[in-house]
């Protein structure tokens, strides 16, 4: 076993509801998400999949975890739609062929807090898991649990409370952390990257009046001027440059800046404010084939959840009532799993 950073991505879900002139968009009520994932599990492996020409995600898994306010599970993605040669990466040799219709299968671990919607997803080895994959993923599947809707709006119907199946759900990216927060997870910091674009008046700018000049003289007259900045000081320098960056953000004196170094788990990356997403880092044990431990993934989604969540606070709707097991429910979802599963085996009959 070898220690390895792992990343975790972070989403949030939301189930809005409307309530007359009055809407809870802010909000989140486990029981909708929770049923969704369990009734798509319930279809045929084939069925439940979603594919267009190049990346496949279906659902693997989904279940209760040892704690009561987190489920857990597995999507599995893959790459297809190229026919390609596989070789052993040492002799070089050809060693089989991976057809258009097939793929490298990647578990990829999930957990989603009960309380806030909060989802935490391992970076996908394979680069196919994104927000708008699973969010297609989940929307060509939600009309499973239609009979739920119908019933939530019975019962709350007096409130009145309302779930419109076109928006039952909302899943977004986490809203971004300040540049400056980021900067401060930096341990050192090797370059800085500053840029004027080609609308700015670099004259009246000290540092860009020399070579303003010499493209002038030489015919260049658009152009983009980018200042990298190289810390050659040996030094951390994050206290120097997040106090520099306080300042020029302040002045708002360049169109567009980034730091690139090192982050406290040894990890190189690169920010800007355009690219700043809230990532969560943890070291995790990986095997003698290069595969995370599952139970350290979720320890370290665990983690998150229970001591940094991004979302605490965030509260269910209120005055709502949920519908709970309900076996008239349960009986035309069902219905719904079994026609999608004849619907199904129909298509590939035909194809």
């Amino acid at each position: 076993m070898t220690k390895k950073t792992l990343t975790i991505k972070g989403y949030e879900f939301c189930t809005p509801k409307f309530a007359g002139d009055k809407q809870f968009e802010h909000v989140y009520d486990y029981e909708l998400m929770d049923l969704l994932f369990a009734s798509i599990l319930k279809l045929d492996k084939s069925t439940r999949k979603y594919k267009n020409d190049t990346v496949s995600i279906n659902l693997g898994d989904f279940k209760q975890s040892s704690d009561a306010n987190i489920v857990e599970g597995h999507f599995i993605t893959a790459r297809h739609g190229r026919r390609q040669t596989q070789i052993d990466i040492d002799t070089q040799d050809e060693i089989g062929t991976i057809e258009k219709h097939h793929g490298v299968e990647n578990r990829v671990y999930f957990m989603l807090d009960r309380r806030t919607g909060l989802l935490l997803v391992q970076e996908d080895f394979n680069k196919v898991f994104t927000r708008k994959l699973l969010h297609t993923f989940l929307h060509s599947h939600k009309e499973l649990i239609y009979p739920y809707i119908d019933e939530y709006n019975k019962i709350n119907k007096e409130k009145p409370l309302v779930i419109h199946k076109r928006s039952c759900y909302r899943l977004v990216n986490l809203k971004p952390i300040n540049f400056i927060e980021k900067l401060k997870e930096f341990k050192k910091i090797k370059t800085a990257t500053l840029t004027l674009d080609s609308t700015t008046e670099k004259k009246a700018i000290d540092v860009s009046k020399m070579l303003d000049a010499e493209l002038d003289n030489n015919g260049i007259d658009e152009y983009d001027l980018e200042i990298k900045i190289k810390n050659k000081s040996g030094m951390a320098m994050v206290k120097v440059f997040e106090k520099y960056f306080e300042s020029i953000i302040e002045q708002q004196k360049y169109d567009s800046y980034a730091i690139e170094g090192e982050l406290e788990n040894g990890k190189q990356k690169k920010i800007t404010p355009d690219t700043i997403t809230r990532d969560f880092y943890d070291s995790v044990n990986h095997n003698s084939n290069g595969e995370p431990s599952m139970e350290d993934i979720f320890k370290a989604m665990t983690k998150v959840i229970s001591r940094n969540n991004p979302l605490s606070g965030k509260l269910a709707t209120p005055n709502s009532t949920m519908v709970g097991e309900n076996s008239d429910v349960e009986r035309a979802i069902q219905e719904k799993i079994l026609q999608r599963q004849q619907d199904s085996t129909s298509q590939q009959e035909t194809s």
